[in-house]
Formats: structure tokens, sequence, C-alpha cells
């Protein structure tokens, strides 16, 4: 088996591409209409493609999944929910292409295994300091990892591996972490259990195979 490096590289949230600059854009928006309210009022983290490309940069999304996990009780979350909706972004993707980036209402955490400390690790972007009344956090690379065993498109499978191979999670901790949140999973265990171990072997098995004389 391939000896691991014994420590995770530094997870870095880079937000000078096209796409990043519009995930900014959009909640910049939405700080703009909480001027006047305290620091923290509303506490936002993200999920999905839209983290994955801020962390690796290896494809594009044009929606973004995120949680409202705090939001101060003079405000509505379901109407911060609806602003958010109605404000596309556009950006230019790598083809030149302009896209919109829309604010996915329909995202849920529950939708897929998560592990109770994910807030923990998770990283927040420098653009929305301290006196913000808008922080917004992007999941850390093992909680995103962890996220997309639930759905586990090709898609999804894909960006587990670039985390991967790009050294920012290790399959110890994946396996270790993603077992006790499908401990605890509402849904089928069976499904995000049998990825796991398929993503795990098969990532193992490459190493392997580019390691060989």
């Amino acid at each position: 088996m391939p000896v691991e490096v014994p420590d995770v590289l530094p997870a870095i949230v880079d937000t000078s591409k096209p796409l990043g600059q519009a995930v900014v854009a959009m909640f910049k928006g939405v700080q703009e209409e909480l001027d006047g309210y305290p620091s923290g009022s509303v506490k936002i983290i993200i999920f999905g493609g839209v983290a994955v490309h801020l962390y690796t940069h290896h494809r594009v999304s044009v929606d973004i999944d995120g949680e409202i996990f705090h939001c101060d009780r003079s405000l509505s979350k379901a109407e911060l929910i609806e602003s958010l909706g109605a404000t596309p972004e556009s950006f230019i993707d790598p083809t030149g292409r302009t896209l919109a980036l829309n604010y996915d209402l329909t995202f849920n955490t529950t939708l897929g295994p998560l592990h109770e400390d994910y807030l923990e690790r998770a990283i927040r972007l420098e653009e929305f300091d301290e006196a913000s009344p808008i922080h917004i956090w992007i999941a850390a690379p093992l909680d995103l990892a962890i996220s997309k065993l639930g759905r586990a498109t090709d898609q999804d499978i894909e960006d587990i591996e670039k985390l991967l191979r790009m050294g920012l999670i290790l399959t110890t901790d994946l396996n270790r972490l993603a077992l006790q949140a499908i401990d605890v999973y509402v849904g089928n265990k069976e499904p995000p259990y049998s990825i796991l171990k398929r993503i795990i072997a098969d990532y193992l098995e490459t190493n392997d195979d580019d390691e060989a004389p």
C-alpha cells in the first residue's frame, strides 16, 4: 500500500477566478441589504460544486448549495433565501461562455451524510470580515467529500477523487469520519457506505499503479 503523507495540504479558498468573484458579488449584495445589522447576523456555509471549485478550480458550477445555519431573530430566513434565489450573478467560464450563478433553493444538508463537526472545520471567506453582518463559510474538503456520498453522481465521485488527488484529504480521515457520519445518516446507509469503500479502494489502487516501477 502507498505511504501517505502525515498531514493534509492546507485548504486554501481562492475566489480569484470568475466563479469565485461571482460568489463574493452575490453575498456582497446581501451584505448591502443588511447594512446596520450586527456582526454575523446571518451565517451561511457553502457545499457542492462551488465549494469544490474554490479549492481546486477543476470545474465550474452554476448552483450555490448553501445552508443558513444562523439567522438573527429579527430577520426572516425564508425571505433571505428568496432574495438570494432571485439575484443570480453572471460570470465567464473558462470557455468564454457567460453563465448565471444561482442560489439553490432546494439544497438541504440532510440530503446526504454529514459529520457532526462540519462547522468546526469550515473556512470563512475573508472578504466578509468580523464586522460584516453576513459571514460566509466554505465546508472543509473532508466534509465536502462526505456530503457527496449521498447523491454520488459521477460528478460527485469525480469531485471526491479530485480532493484526494490534490492532497486536501487523506483516505484514513475520509474513511473514519465518513463512517461516523453514515452511522447517524437518516437515509439508506448502504449506498454511501458502498460508494465510500469503492472510492477509497480505487484511489489506493491507482496510487499503487502510479508508484509501480
